[in-house]
């Protein structure tokens, strides 16, 4: 490819991530980013972000070329750089320009692909769990875990229906919905409600809160308006007829037998994260030999509050990380950034004492609106004694 074509398609690439950045700065001074319409809040500042870090794949050719010629600076004096060497061959600077080029468009190509496709690639999981002292009769019953919905990035009813269907599909006992049903404000939700109502299961639906359902993420007027806003979550899910559990608990029974279901507000290791849950008030007047399953929409929980401690808790739904909606998942490997902030980013972990959390990758995207390599996750799980 001849240097002025490399030239030109390196200026547009970098012109448009400048001319997009300064737009969305000139529309934040004039307009606040909660008055954007819904598809612009939520794609214009994915595609800002797919340009910038893809320009950082590039940037690495060009230092690369930086230091070669300040190296060979030092060594000799500087000569004029021709575009070809004497040879015909390509020159080191065109090589670099054309390597910065395809270091671009690869992950480029990705986040967009992303965005268009792997944000909607449902996966449903199927996982045998097996539990000491499991009841006879809850032996095959079949739970499903969604998580994660972030109702305020979509921009049609089309997923979440697609959702919905898929986990009415699995014929579920009992449904379990880890928290984050919106991202800031309840008025989110809104448009789905009537959807997600559809969501069946013979045990019920049951859920509790995620760190965003807070509205600690939104600047209200005034406290009254925050509360309101809880209070609006609060009654999507009864209006949903999910069965909200805060700090409560709840037996679910079959025939003469009975397991534990906990629902605890959130808790999350991190200082901006919400620290609402108490599992020892969520658990009063549960029989202490009764299988326990908890639901604690932060992992790090788990990881800070339940290993070797709560022994009596059997396992821990989880949701929250969203594999960092970014990462690579194959048989023989697994790799997300999430993993550098939760020790417990996605799947099935157990401790020593045979406690077990699954983290679910949740059905939502927040940020960056796309998934790359960490699929949007429904969990069908079915119980065994073991």
């Amino acid at each position: 490819m001849p240097t002025k074509y490399i030239s030109a398609i390196t200026f547009c690439f970098f012109g448009i991530t400048v001319i997009g950045t300064l737009a969305v700065l000139i529309n934040l001074y004039c307009i606040s980013y909660h008055h954007w319409p819904l598809a612009l809040r939520v794609y214009v500042p994915g595609v800002v972000m797919t340009f910038a870090l893809c320009k950082l794949f590039g940037l690495v050719f060009v230092i690369a070329d930086d230091l070669i010629l300040a190296t060979k600076t030092i060594i000799r004096k500087l000569k004029p750089a021709s575009n070809k060497n004497k040879d015909g061959t390509i020159s080191r600077k065109e090589f670099l320009s054309k390597a910065a080029i395809a270091a671009m468009a690869i992950p480029f190509a990705g986040l967009i692909y992303g965005m268009v496709r792997g944000a909607f690639n449902y996966d449903i999981k199927k996982v045998t769990l097996k539990l000491k002292n499991l009841p006879t009769g809850f032996e095959g019953l079949k739970i499903v875990q969604f998580s994660d919905i972030h109702a305020g990035s979509f921009i049609s009813n089309n997923p979440v229906q697609e959702i919905v269907d898929l986990v009415n599909e699995q014929n579920a006992d009992v449904v379990f919905f880890t928290g984050d049903l919106v991202n800031e404000k309840a008025s989110e939700a809104d448009p789905y409600i009537k959807t997600l109502s559809k969501i069946k299961a013979s045990m019920g639906v049951f859920s509790i809160l995620g760190n965003h359902d807070y509205g600690d993420y939104f600047k209200w007027d005034n406290d009254t308006d925050k509360a309101n806003n809880l209070a609006k979550v609060k009654q999507h899910h009864a209006d949903m007829g999910w069965n909200l559990l805060l700090n409560d608990s709840i037996m679910l029974k079959k025939g003469a037998d009975e397991i534990a279901l906990i629902g605890m507000e959130n808790w999350g290791k991190a200082k901006r994260f919400q620290k609402l849950g108490d599992l020892d008030v969520s658990m009063k007047g549960i029989k202490n030999d009764s299988v326990k399953l908890l639901l604690s929409h932060d992992p790090s929980f788990w990881d800070y509050h339940m290993q070797g401690k709560q022994k009596e808790i059997d396992i821990t739904f989880s949701g929250h990380t969203h594999g960092m909606q970014f990462g690579v998942e194959i048989p023989w490997f697994r790799w997300s950034p999430s993993k550098y902030f939760y020790k417990q980013w996605a799947g099935m972990y157990s401790d020593a004492d045979n406690q077990q959390l699954y983290v679910n990758r949740g059905v939502g995207f927040i940020g960056y609106p796309g998934r790359l390599g960490i699929s949007p996750e429904i969990t069908m799980f079915t119980l065994e004694k073991s």
